[in-house]
């Protein structure tokens, strides 16, 4: 699920390059592993227990190729050995015999995963239902709106995926990411803050509030903050790397973004 970032971006990518990034404008999205992954509804199963498996659900989808729930279930068990691009390419194919929209959900939260955000994005549009609303849909879509620098209308889709899961950490976190970058430091940190008192906060809170923290100015605060939620290494390299922001900043006079990796988006989590 990993995508290449840029050289000298990794200081932001705390977390390991991962969530909402594809390479495209390097200015357009948040940090690499900065947003928070969409929750599964299932433990994964071990190695042994996911191969065999494996062998039923290719074959009940061989059985009925038109199937929308096996072709469904064989996707996620590809996915769960690491396949994701044939996981893919099944609900693809799929998708193209019928309109189903968990297909097209699927097909989006697997796209976002690959970094591919403009196909995620046609496809999670497809998913839309007025009468089934998901906030795990919202979420992903305002994830591929973020990372393509579209953050006013990111901003919508997580402010709908909150009506829906009200307080949920891994949005609160989201949107406060998509806040930074917009220049709305101050509302970002409140909505970190506030994740943070989640008792099952994303562990992407407290490194992305050390972020904040330190782009509204409060380097010591956000020293402290990064060497309580890293390692060493990691939380030097974060607060070099604010360092090398302020003096951008100020030299440009500008908001400089110039340097972030775009992220990516992974299906999983707690």
């Amino acid at each position: 699920m990993l995508l290449p970032s840029r050289p000298g971006a990794c200081a932001l990518a705390a977390a390991g390059a991962a969530m909402l990034a594809a390479c495209a404008d390097p200015a357009a999205g948040p940090p690499a592993a900065a947003l928070a992954p969409a929750p599964t509804a299932a433990r994964e199963p071990g190695p042994v227990a996911a191969s065999a498996d494996l062998t039923a659900l290719a074959a009940a989808h061989n059985a009925a190729p038109g199937d929308a729930a096996a072709a469904l279930a064989y996707a996620r068990g590809l996915r769960r050995t690491g396949a994701r691009r044939e996981a893919l390419a099944v609900l693809d194919k799929a998708a193209a015999k019928g309109g189903d929209r968990r297909l097209q959900l699927e097909r989006g939260l697997l796209a976002l995963e690959l970094g591919e955000t403009a196909r995620a994005e046609r496809a999670l549009g497809l998913a839309r239902d007025p009468k089934r609303p998901d906030w795990r849909l919202h979420m992903a879509l305002g994830t591929a709106l973020a990372s393509r620098g579209r953050q006013q209308e990111a901003q919508q889709e997580f402010a709908k995926a909150l009506a829906l899961a009200p307080d949920h950490p891994s949005i609160l976190n989201n949107l406060a990411l998509s806040y930074a970058l917009d220049g709305k430091v101050a509302e970002a940190e409140s909505l970190l803050r506030k994740a943070q008192r989640a008792p099952q906060r994303a562990p992407q809170v407290d490194q992305n509030l050390a972020l904040v923290v330190g782009l509204a100015g409060r380097r010591q605060e956000a020293q402290a903050l990064a060497a309580a939620s890293l390692p060493p290494a990691e939380a030097r390299e974060n607060m070099a790397y604010l360092e090398r922001l302020a003096e951008a900043r100020a030299s440009t006079g500008r908001r400089e973004s110039a340097g972030l990796p775009q992220p990516t988006y992974r299906v999983g989590g707690p």
